[in-house]
């Protein structure tokens, strides 16, 4: 364990904080669980040394489980959530997303970031297309939930990026967005409980971090509540159009961001 660093512990606190206000605004707006936003904070501010992913992908899928609360209980106070399609998703998603998350203790950091990237892409792309609700999508969302729970995992993201462009093909985007945040939330505590009932190597892993990320994930707590409330109430002043709009412009740039990490790492 690390020995105690005030100033450690206020570089973590003021990360957090700043992580937090990110992570909540896009967390409300888009329904992700705000890993788009913690893992390339954690990659680039945690302190020490740690060989590939593991250890941000960790912190950010821990950082979820709070964006995940917090968002969730602000659209469930608005009215949007569909209780149906978060029942039909959760047992995949907290079972794939464990997997995934275990995953990450074997695989390069590049390969991460390349993924994070096309992911982001791609979800920039399917924003532009204008879709007309059709019920049978819901009937499919018990076979995706295990894919996107462990490509979830593996990324250290919530999943909304791939669950809420499923579910506006059936629900509102106001109801896609607050059902994602509520099924991130508890697909991310399940995974983290199960990672490290299981798997030691994880108590290792993270052992050196603690004065920097216990503070960091207060900071995310301490903000979120503001930043989230905020962000999820533009859902009932703002049209899905102009909301599209900009979910679209936040994933096309982190979608560069990734990328550029992505090869910055590789030349590494």
């Amino acid at each position: 364990m690390p020995e105690l660093d005030l100033s450690l512990i206020l570089y973590g606190l003021a990360v957090g904080i700043g992580a937090g206000l990110l992570g909540g605004l896009m967390a409300g707006l888009a329904g992700v669980g705000g890993g788009l936003i913690y893992v390339p904070v954690f990659y680039a501010c945690m302190a020490g040394n740690t060989e590939g992913m593991s250890a941000y992908i960790f912190a950010s899928m821990v950082a979820i489980i709070i964006t995940g609360f917090v968002s969730s209980r602000s659209h469930w106070r608005l009215g949007h959530l569909d209780r149906s399609a978060m029942f039909l998703l959760l047992p995949g998603l907290m079972i794939g997303a464990g997997l995934g998350l275990w995953s990450t203790l074997h695989l390069p950091a590049a390969s991460i970031l390349f993924a994070l990237a096309a992911l982001n892409a791609w979800v920039a792309f399917d924003y532009s297309k204008k879709l007309q609700a059709t019920s049978p999508t819901q009937k499919m969302l018990p076979w995706l939930s295990g894919p996107i729970g462990y490509i979830s995992g593996v990324l250290g993201i919530g999943g909304g990026t791939m669950l809420v462009p499923l579910l506006r093909r059936s629900i509102t985007l106001r109801h896609a967005v607050g059902t994602s945040a509520a099924c991130g939330f508890i697909m991310a505590l399940g995974a983290i409980a199960m990672n490290m009932t299981l798997e030691s190597s994880w108590r290792v892993l993270i052992s050196d971090q603690w004065l920097f990320l216990l503070p960091a994930w207060i900071g995310i707590m301490l903000i979120l509540p503001h930043s989230v409330g905020w962000s999820a109430r533009l859902h009932d002043i703002m049209s899905e159009l102009a909301l599209g709009v900009i979910l679209k412009t936040m994933f096309i740039s982190l979608s560069a961001g990734f990328l550029l990490a992505a090869v910055l790492t590789g030349y590494h």
